[in-house]
């Protein structure tokens, strides 16, 4: 074990990426700590209560290599894996005091679930009556056990079960998460969790390279249906990335579990104004010591964007001097396609190996028509203009990852390792044709700008993670992590006026961008009979280098942050938890907003990057209480320094403005949240999320003093209704966010309601759905901005309203095994490549 480790580090050095940053120190040290935590499983002594569990079929014969799953009864989380032996015993061993259930699977009989059952203190053993397991029968006649509420709200996170949601099947996972209890997608750009910025996208546990507009266009792309459930964490440990002041959102997707050959397909379609199918399958082969899996998804959701703005220009005495009046409508085709291949070799009872490898295509070819007016301030016609737009837009995404795991014996200790490698490649073409007309229609003049961007970004990243449980229901987790990145994008803009084109040296550029991450944490955790805690520390280096390599500009930074985290639960009774959390985050620029690069929207609005943003510290506390597992309540307060934030630089004369991110120097926030699950009859469950909340900001902006605030709040609510058991279910989802303070911006109130329903024919197997989204077409985004020289309106919407029939086929085998799910190391990267 040891010399294997030894050798990652050559290992990552054979890549043939090599970051320009020198190594630095601290992640020398990192590396020698692998070293040491490896040898920590062969002094520990075992503990605890042992649990012995025989198999037999019918006929009182002993099953071998059953896989038997020990949960914990709290919070149905995973405790430990065994497999029965040779005359079908499962011995656990350093077991703690508790609630526990376990299921038990094997090839040819079906899966058992036991009751619940609990170990007291002290007790030595625990030795099970005979458990005897039914022969599989034929796959019709299997029947659904049963089935989770679309939200599940845990002491540490929100679960949206996507899978058992009958509205969100044919739709996008950005539209699953727009219905999510307090996240809403703040000016189509950013996702906003409680009315904080800073939200960390990880895709099973890795994070996403992608951020801003790239992201959100990413997420359009992938079908739910390829999707098993999202978590969304409003407080990580320290095992996690620091990365995202307001949380983590875990976008976990679907691994089939079962033995033997089987998989699902999928076939959705969607009519708004345009035409949106989908198409999506799993498929997965597991027997002994082998499982393959795979998944493979189409969509192409086209749709289109219309968009209003309303600016006022002003004079040298601030008086209004003339009125820009705006109107867009973009068509956005899009298709994309998802495909992910994998396999887990079980090289004994104690060690897993694995790889994955998943690609991501899409292409958009967009065409757009603006129109512009502008007038004096007594709203006279000056002059109009009218701009064609379009945009080939081409974009891949690979990333592989190789992972081990090695249990070092039946107490849990325990250490993953990951290694992954990717890219990120773009390429697009955009080209401008504006026309311009006097106040009487006359033509006066005709320009044209084209533009050719492309973009590459390479991920190396290496994580080892350790578990080691003590003695007195205690436990110590330590890792490592390792990142290098490198972005590399080009932009040439040429003008073309009367037919000639010429290259603009002044607006063309090429950024070069490398990141080196080195993190380490330590977790320490503990129960007693009514109190638990965990107390962890995280420690991430970061080292930067940027070159603007067409006007010779460089620099570079280097910062090293420690983030405290602390969790503590009071279980007063079996009917009340309180609980109480504090946490340091870190939020960095996301690769696009590094860029200096001009990118267009039209030729009166243009985006551009900072090279030199600083990263946002944020401090968050959070008192809450479950009552009765369900009933749960939140007080929380944050704040945090350099919060980053897009603003707008208006220009009186030119009639120009552009957006670029900037640095508030205060951001504040007090929240309220309230879930309440409740049933009006048998055939009604609800789940209630009210947040409320207070933010500011402030900060020196554009020579003045910027100084936003308000009280917002955001409903959810979910219902679900069951007619009889004949198969036939319906759900009915409503959301609406209030007024909100962003940055420098108000953005607007805005609801949403969708209903669907679905028949499960007999064989259960075999699903049929429809659901209509937005059924008001409610779901607009709308924006204000009163701030010095700005004063404008803007508003939002697209093809939000659509109707869905949507089809579900499961095959293969019903026996399950326990599925091994991988996060690996580069998820935090993948959102910040925008």
């Amino acid at each position: 074990m040891n010399r294997l480790l030894a050798l990652l580090p050559l290992f990552i050095r054979g890549f043939r990426i090599k970051p320009t940053l020198k190594t630095p120190v601290l992640s020398g040290y990192l590396w020698i700590g692998i070293f040491l935590f490896s040898g920590f499983q062969s002094h520990a002594q075992e503990s605890g209560t042992a649990l012995s569990l025989q198999f037999t079929n019918v006929q009182k014969q002993a099953i071998p290599d059953v896989s038997v799953s020990l949960f914990s009864q709290l919070d149905s989380s995973l405790v430990k894996l065994e497999i029965a032996d040779s005359i079908g015993v499962a011995l656990f061993e350093g077991l703690q005091p508790g609630s526990y259930f376990f299921t038990a699977s094997t090839f040819g009989y079906t899966t058992y679930i036991s009751d619940s059952f609990t170990i007291a203190i002290d007790q030595p053993t625990i030795t099970f009556p005979l458990i005897s397991l039914m022969e599989e029968k034929l796959l019709e006649e299997a029947s659904v056990v049963y089935k989770k509420q679309f939200i599940e709200r845990h002491l540490d996170k929100i679960v949206l079960n996507v899978d058992n949601s009958i509205v969100s099947m044919g739709s996008s996972v950005l539209d699953v998460l727009a219905r999510a209890p307090g996240i809403t997608i703040s000016n189509g750009n950013a996702i906003v969790l409680r009315g904080k910025q800073g939200v960390r996208i990880m895709l099973d546990g890795k994070p996403s390279q992608l951020g801003g507009e790239d992201l959100i266009n990413y997420l359009k792309t992938i079908p739910s249906a390829t999707v098993d459930k999202i978590e969304i964490i409003t407080h990580p440990s320290a095992k996690y990335d620091a990365a995202g002041n307001a949380g983590i959102i875990n976008i976990k997707f679907k691994k089939d579990q079962r033995q033997g050959f089987n998989g699902s397909v999928s076939l959705s379609a969607g009519q708004g104004v345009y035409f949106k199918p989908t198409a999506a399958t799993s498929l997965n082969f597991r027997k002994k010591k082998v499982n393959l899996f795979g998944t493979y998804s189409f969509a192409k959701p086209d749709g289109f964007t219309r968009f209003y703005i309303n600016r006022k220009f002003f004079d040298s005495t601030q008086t209004i001097s003339s009125i820009f009046d705006q109107n867009s409508l973009t068509k956005q085709p899009v298709e994309a396609h998802n495909a992910k291949i994998g396999v887990d070799f079980y090289t004994s009872q104690k060690t897993i190996i694995g790889a994955v490898f998943t690609g991501n295509w899409s292409a958009s070819n967009r065409s757009g028509f603006t129109a512009a007016e502008i007038t004096d301030a007594s709203n006279q016609l000056r002059y109009t203009s009218e701009t064609n737009n379009i945009l080939n837009d081409k974009r891949f995404n690979g990333f592989g990852n190789i992972n081990f795991k090695h249990t070092f014996d039946s107490t849990g200790k325990e250490l993953t390792v990951d290694l992954d490698y990717g890219q990120l490649q773009s390429k697009s073409f955009q080209t401008f044709l504006s026309n311009y007309y006097d106040s009487i229609k006359n033509p006066t003049y005709t320009n044209a700008l084209r533009t050719t961007q492309s973009g590459l970004i390479t991920v190396l990243s290496f994580k080892a993670d350790y578990v080691h449980p003590l003695k007195k229901n205690a436990l110590f987790e330590t890792g490592l992590k390792s990142s290098f990145v490198k972005t590399d994008n080009d932009i040439l803009l040429y003008t073309i006026i009367n037919g000639i084109e010429a290259y603009d040296s002044t607006r063309s550029n090429h950024f070069i961008y490398d990141e080196n991450i080195n993190a380490g944490y330590i977790n320490y955790s503990k129960e007693y009979k009514k109190i638990s805690f965990q107390l962890g520390l995280r420690a991430e280096q970061t080292r930067t280098n940027g070159k603007q390599v067409t006007s010779g500009e460089e620099f570079e930074r280097n910062y090293l942050y420690f983030f405290p985290s602390a969790f503590f639960n009071y279980t007063a009774s079996d009917n009340y938890t309180l609980s109480l959390s504090y946490s340091k985050r870190i939020d960095r620029p996301n690769y696009s907003q590094l860029n200096p690069l001009t990118f267009f929207a039209d030729p009166y609005t243009y985006v551009v990057g900072d090279p030199q943003l600083k990263p946002a510290i944020t401090h968050s506390f959070d008192i809450s209480h479950t009552f009765k597992g369900q009933y749960i309540g939140a007080i929380g307060y944050s704040k945090s320094k350099e919060s980053i934030t897009d603003v707008f630089v208006q220009n009186d004369s030119t009639k120009v403005s552009y957006q670029i991110p900037t640095n508030m120097r205060d951001f504040q926030q007090v929240y309220v949240s309230v879930s309440v699950p409740f049933s009006v009859k048998k055939w009604l469950n609800s789940n209630l999320t009210v947040n409320a909340y207070w933010i500011k900001y402030q900060s020196s902006l554009l020579g003045g003093e910027l100084i936003n605030q308000n009280v917002s709040w955001d409903l959810n609510l979910t219902n679900s209704f069951v007619f009889g058991s004949n198969g036939w279910s319906a759900e009915l989802s409503a959301v609406y966010q209030g007024r909100q303070a962003w940055g420098q911006f108000i953005i607007k109130d805005l609801a949403q309601i969708t209903i669907g329903g679905q028949k499960v024919l007999k064989n259960k197997t075999t699903i049929f759905k429809l659901s209509l989204s937005d059924v008001f077409y409610t779901n607009r985004i709308a924006v204000l901005v009163n701030y010095l020289n700005q004063d404008f309106r803007t508003s939002r919407t697209w093809d939000s309203r659509v109707v869905t029939f949507s089809f579900v086929q499961r095959f293969g085998k019903n026996t399950v095994a326990q599925a091994r799910r991988r996060n690996t190391g580069v998820e935090d990267v993948k959102q910040r490549t925008n």
